[in-house]
């Protein structure tokens, strides 16, 4: 439904604009147009939930053609891969324009990293820090694998919770634990509250390899 609703909207920017799209960027060949900005800004803002100007939508543009193309040339087993998966999640001729495809090539690549981080880098203190900075993080408990439950605790600061919850991750469980006075309680986390647990953590790992992947792009890119 959303794919749809972002190809509607790039058809009516297409269309209504055609007649009046301008050269915004040319170097070598590489041509931006202001067509190609308006795809772009509805596209982040789909994906983001947040505007982008000119400005900035031309130099992520820019960026991301000489990122593409360089891997196409020097790389082409990892633009395969990436491909690939992005076939898997996006069906029919959504991906047909080059614009639209680059975009979601980006996102995996930039996914990449954090997947990796996540993976091999990430440790239990990290995940302290990151509970650290919440308000609280009331969840709650039970003895009877989450059928009643017994009462909600704050477990932002406990040690044997976090533990857990970073052992369960890293291997795709949710089988979260706590001990309280000696007495072992499951811990009931909704998909709801996951989610938002999921995604501190995705912001934190993002921030931490901010610089790796700006390294990774800049590298990648002439222009």
């Amino acid at each position: 439904m959303v794919c749809r609703l972002i190809i509607l909207l790039i058809n009516i920017i297409f269309f209504s604009y055609n007649s009046y799209s301008n050269i915004l960027y040319e170097k070598e060949d590489l041509i931006i147009t202001s067509i190609d900005i308006d795809i772009y800004k509805e596209l982040y803002e789909s994906n983001y939930g947040l505007k982008i100007d000119k400005n900035n939508a031309l130099k992520d543009l820019v960026l991301i053609e000489n990122l593409i193309r360089n891997l196409e040339e020097n790389n082409k087993e990892f633009i395969k891969q990436v491909d690939a998966e992005l076939s898997s999640l996006y069906k029919g001729n959504y991906l047909n324009d080059q614009i639209i495809r680059n975009f979601y090539r980006f996102s995996i690549i930039k996914n990449e990293f954090i997947i990796n981080y996540f993976q091999n880098n990430l440790i239990v203190e990290e995940i302290e820090i990151i509970f650290s900075k919440l308000e609280k993080l009331d969840l709650p408990l039970s003895k009877n694998n989450c059928l009643i439950i017994d009462k909600v605790i704050d477990l932002k600061s406990n040690k044997n919770f976090i533990k857990s919850f970073f052992n369960n991750i890293k291997v795709n469980s949710n089988e979260f634990t706590v001990l309280i006075n000696g007495e072992k309680y499951r811990v009931c986390i909704d998909e709801k509250k996951y989610r938002s647990i999921e995604q501190l953590i995705v912001n934190y790992i993002q921030t931490a390899t901010e610089k790796d992947f700006e390294y990774f792009v800049y590298g990648k890119t002439k222009n």
